[in-house]
């Protein structure tokens, strides 16, 4: 049967495959499975079970909500999972392997999320975020009181009075997260708040003994000027509190060690004082203070790729059973990769040889094989394994399969080209296979800097190349994956613009791409290069920027991370001439006078992240210079719009882009 050309509205049928868990036996995975129900324009996720040998799934949930976060329990018996099918509130619910009606555990006020097993069964861990009164008015509290006939959802006064009193995702800070436990088969069993505070804490852990629930946290005295996180214990019955790290490290997601005695977590160095440092393995002990490095001499950061059609989440280290072994994922030149640790040794092993986007990650309990998430250029994420002994990705799960029999799918070209310094620059070129030479061609810009394109299934690239246009995305420095020396050289429109102008002009020497019809586009970071691009050169005929910066000044105090994230790289722009200077330097709105490309920009509402008037600037200086711009507005959407805005809107987001750019590759 002869394949269709995928196009945009193929978004609609696209499966979204994430949280993947194996059971104790190591017989089956659960896995969360999304899907868009465009009639309804909502996302709606169910559990779904496979066999790990592969071959046999089946729908574990009804899906009818949001179905997400499932949870073995220790006998493989049940799941706990999180749902929001009563009253649109996440709760914690319980399920029997073998079938029957979901139970609901919680009743929180303020939600239930990610529930963690007692070693023994017999409890669960979750998370809730609870109101706090930092933000409120007292004064308006007390007159509130004397006027109790009021309506109490009328919006009220905020006090605002730290330096972080709103993040990206989670809008004002007027909730924190905590830890609770609930015993699981006690009729009416009451939940027991363990941890509580104007701190969040999350990423639970509980100890094998059971005594102990680790979990990161920043509660340290000055918070609100550190990007730093701990790792802390607190004891289950006494509510004792340890913090094991010394407060210099972002640590997160502890992983226990099999006898109980160490924990393996990921941490880099307090962002708030240093410009860039990989994120590494660490390992600290049950009584704290001797946290260690063990992956520093890797020179590879931590995490994954950035995707594009949705945002997978990370999750801990995984140990051996004999705790000989760690496994954890990086960056690696263009490639989520799976590297085994030894705790004894500190010897580093590659176990995925994939060019793939690898999240996720789970072991089997006979510590044979490794469950995790996993992309490549052709194939969306799916549900693998791979054996620890190392090996190439095996699929677990074909969820797509019905929509990639259908379409053509396109394998990028892998390109290297010598950027300023004599450095070596790596991309991607997606090109169609039929459509009349020469193409025209978008250029790609990720995020971070420190984000990295790759080995990795991007829906917009597939969506371009099916309409007959060329995608390049390039790595330039600044990226992760290439080293720390690599990510430090980030230069905020300097070397890194000259890296990705030389990426263009190395695909252009081959005959087969237009130069009349180049375009430009990028997110966050991306779309703050985009705004710097077009102020730099005139040889893109159309420019997409989505959630960009424009201006250094203010987004050092609008931005929900600028006033902490960019004195390491800039200073404080008030602290000398040079260091104004230096931000007036490195602001798109600085050179707004020389763009005279058509520039689209798309901007979410709730963004705080690069809040949304730092579009406003540019649309009001180029509408000032009559010049061609047009600003989207995107409601109740944060800094991601991929992963946060309604379905449509995630549409809109790329269908926006390929009519900006058809509008002005056609001359109208």
């Amino acid at each position: 049967m002869a394949k269709r050309a995928l196009t945009l509205e193929d978004f609609w049928s696209l499966k979204l495959v994430s949280e993947p868990q194996v059971s104790p036996d190591g017989a089956s995975v659960a896995y969360v499975v999304g899907s868009y129900d465009e009639t309804h324009d909502t996302l709606r996720s169910a559990i779904w079970l496979a066999s790990l040998a592969g071959g046999h799934a089946r729908q574990f949930t009804s899906g009818e909500a949001q179905d997400s976060g499932p949870a073995w329990s220790p006998d493989g018996k049940r799941l706990a999972f999180t749902s929001t099918r009563h009253e649109n509130k996440p709760q914690i619910f319980l399920m029997d392997v073998a079938g029957g009606e979901a139970r609901r555990l919680t009743t929180a006020p303020d939600g239930a999320t990610a529930p963690v097993w007692s070693p023994d069964g017999t409890r669960l861990c979750y998370t809730s975020m609870p109101e706090t009164d930092e933000q409120k008015v007292p004064q308006e509290v007390d007159w509130l009181k004397a006027h109790d006939n009021l309506e109490k959802s009328a919006p009220r006064l905020r006090r605002q009075r730290a330096l972080q009193t709103r993040f990206d995702g989670r809008a004002f800070l007027d909730r924190r997260a905590h830890l609770f436990v609930i015993a699981v088969d006690e009729p009416g069993a009451e939940p027991r708040q363990l941890t509580s505070g104007d701190y969040d804490d999350g990423q639970a852990a509980w100890s094998p003994d059971g005594v102990l629930i680790a979990f990161a946290a920043n509660r340290q005295e000055d918070a609100e000027h550190t990007f730093a996180a701990d790792i802390w214990t607190v004891n289950v019955e006494s509510g004792e509190l340890t913090c094991l790290t010394d407060g210099t490290l972002s640590a997160a997601f502890p992983a226990w060690s099999p006898d109980g005695q160490a924990l393996a977590f990921y941490a880099d160095l307090d962002s708030a004082k240093y410009a860039y440092h990989n994120a590494n393995l660490w390992i600290v002990s049950r009584a704290g203070g001797d946290q260690r490095n063990l992956s520093e001499a890797l020179d590879r950061g931590l995490g994954g790729l950035q995707p594009d059609y949705m945002w997978p989440s990370p999750t801990a280290p995984v140990w051996s059973p004999n705790g000989q072994t760690v496994y954890f994922i990086a960056k690696d030149q263009g490639s989520g990769v799976i590297f085994a640790l030894s705790t004894a040794s500190g010897e580093i092993r590659r176990v995925s040889s994939d060019a793939a986007h690898i999240e996720g990650l789970s072991g089997t309990a006979d510590g044979q094989t490794l469950v995790c998430l996993a992309a490549t250029p052709t194939h969306p994420y799916e549900v693998c394994a791979v054996p620890t002994s190392g090996g190439a990705l095996r699929f677990v799960t074909e969820t797509n399969r019905a929509l990639l029999d259908a379409v053509t799918i396109f394998a990028p070209e892998r390109i290297t080209f010598k950027g300023p310094d004599d450095w070596g620059i790596e991309g991607w070129l997606y090109k169609p296979v039929d459509a009349p030479r020469p193409y025209p061609l978008v250029l790609h810009i990720h995020g971070g800097p420190n984000g990295a394109w790759g080995n990795s299934f991007y829906f917009q690239a597939q969506a371009l190349a099916s309409a007959g246009y060329a995608s390049l995305y390039i790595n330039p420095r600044g990226s992760g994956g290439y080293g720390v020396e690599f990510a430090r050289a980030a230069d905020w429109g300097e070397k890194d613009y000259l890296d990705l102008m030389a990426g263009v002009d190395a695909v252009l020497a081959s005959g087969e791409i237009d130069a009349a019809r180049l375009g430009v586009t990028g997110i966050s970071y991306g779309g703050f290069m985009t705004n710097w691009v077009v102020g730099h050169t005139t040889r893109f005929a159309a420019a997409v920027s989505v959630n960009g910066i424009s201006n250094f000044t203010s987004f050092y105090g609008v931005s929900d991370i600028g006033a902490l994230w960019f004195p390491p790289k800039f200073g404080n722009f008030w602290e000398s001439e040079e260091s104004w200077q230096l931000y007036r330097k490195h602001s798109p709105i600085t050179y707004v006078g020389n763009i005279a490309t058509p520039l689209l920009l798309i901007q979410a509402e709730d963004d705080f992240r690069c809040p949304i008037e730092q579009g406003e600037q540019m649309l009001s200086a180029l509408r000032v210079r009559r010049q061609t711009v047009e600003l989207i507005r995107f409601p109740n959407a944060s800094h991601v719009i991929a992963g946060t805005a309604a379905p449509h809107h995630r549409y809109f987001q790329w269908k926006l882009a390929l009519d900006w750019f058809e509008r002005f590759w056609k001359g109208d």
